[in-house]
């Protein structure tokens, strides 16, 4: 017997930090994860979401068994206390073990629905000590390592957010940073937000006395009130703030004011050339900004394209161009050769980038 109780309490409560996590500044999604169909859950438990995505590296080849962070991760700049640390991690570890999302099979071909975390093994998710241990569900691996469509966003920004909503939006227009414009349909913009038909436990969609499928928030007004209102003003002082304006239908049958069929987000923040503060603030940004400014790549290059190359290929990059150096294939002119690779680079991963964004958009999870 009491080998037994043993057994179960190791099941239950996991042990202190058994590595060092080192953390990304910016997180790398999967389209179909960015656009699959989310419930809405606390803003703790999608901090918590992105401390542990911000530890799969581009070259890991599988999923740790099990990801650990200190709690400190996710209450600094947050709206978490020390002293109501520890509730509100209890509840949303509580529903992210719970939690289920609706994805599209990297194919294109099926959509199915997943748990997010794993409580199958016997290193337990929960938390003791200030530490926090997360494992993901093993099957969403393909959308976690070695993905090739993804959306990143900057984490500081981010994890200072304290709306769900301000979240999703954060996220998603990371997706349209190249042409600055997101236009989905009421549609397409309820079922991203949690917005669409309501649904029991099976799956069933909810319906009133009359037989109508009930909807949250139901009419536009309230739809917009409740979900847009918040990220505005929240992602005001980011790279990301926002305007917005409702599109409508063009044409009409009968008279009335025209029905709202969808929006148009526009990013604020102007492309001029410069290098962000925040960029140089951060040592292995900096680096590589160092780099290549060392092979005369121009400030506003660097601006424009850095965040869509990616650190790690501008670092490629720039070691190929040392090998170069010492090679029969010397550069001679570094500001028109660098520039005009980097800017083809630059070019090609924006497009690349648009092309999955509407060929995710094509094929919506439904």
């Amino acid at each position: 017997m009491k080998q037994e109780d043993k057994r179960t309490t190791q099941l239950t409560i996991p042990l202190g930090l058994t590595y060092e996590p080192q953390h990304k500044d910016i997180i790398k999604q999967h389209w179909n994860v960015t656009f699959a169909r989310q419930g809405r859950m606390s803003v703790a438990a999608k901090r918590i979401m992105a401390r542990v995505i911000d530890q799969i590296r581009d070259d890991d080849f599988k999923l740790r068994p099990y990801y650990q962070f200190r709690i400190a991760d996710i209450i600094t700049e947050a709206s978490i206390t020390k002293e109501t640390a520890y509730k509100e991690v209890q509840g949303a570890l509580n529903e992210l073990t719970d939690a289920k999302w609706e994805f599209e099979s990297i194919d294109g071909s099926e959509w199915y629905v997943r748990h997010l975390l794993d409580t199958t093994k016997d290193k337990a998710v929960g938390y003791k000590d200030g530490v926090i241990t997360v494992l993901l569900n093993p099957q969403l691996e393909p959308y976690f390592i070695q993905i090739a469509h993804y959306t990143k966003y900057q984490l500081n920004n981010y994890m200072s957010l304290k709306s769900w909503y301000s979240m999703r939006f954060f996220e998603i227009l990371s997706a349209f940073r190249d042409t600055g414009i997101w236009c989905p349909t009421v549609e397409q913009y309820r079922q991203l937000m949690d917005c669409w038909y309501e649904k029991d436990k099976r799956g069933k969609v909810k319906k009133d006395k009359d037989g109508t499928p009930r909807m949250k928030y139901p009419l536009t007004k309230d739809l917009i009130a409740r979900t847009i209102t918040e990220p505005l003003e929240e992602l005001a002082g980011t790279n990301l703030a926002f305007s917005y304006e409702p599109v409508y239908e063009t044409e009409r049958m009968t008279r009335g004011r025209k029905k709202i069929t969808g929006f148009r987000f526009t990013l604020q923040r102007k492309q001029d050339g410069k290098i962000p503060e925040y960029w140089l603030q951060n040592t292995a940004v900096s680096r590589v900004i160092a780099g290549l400014r060392t092979w005369k790549v121009t400030d506003r290059n660097i601006a424009l394209y850095l965040e869509d190359i990616g650190t790690e290929a501008a670092n490629r990059l720039v070691y190929s161009w040392q090998l170069k150096e010492n090679s029969e294939e010397r550069i001679n002119d570094r500001v028109k050769y660098c520039n005009a690779v980097f800017v083809r680079m630059g070019k090609a991963a924006q497009e690349r980038l648009k092309q999955e964004v509407e060929n995710a958009l094509d094929h919506p999870v439904v």
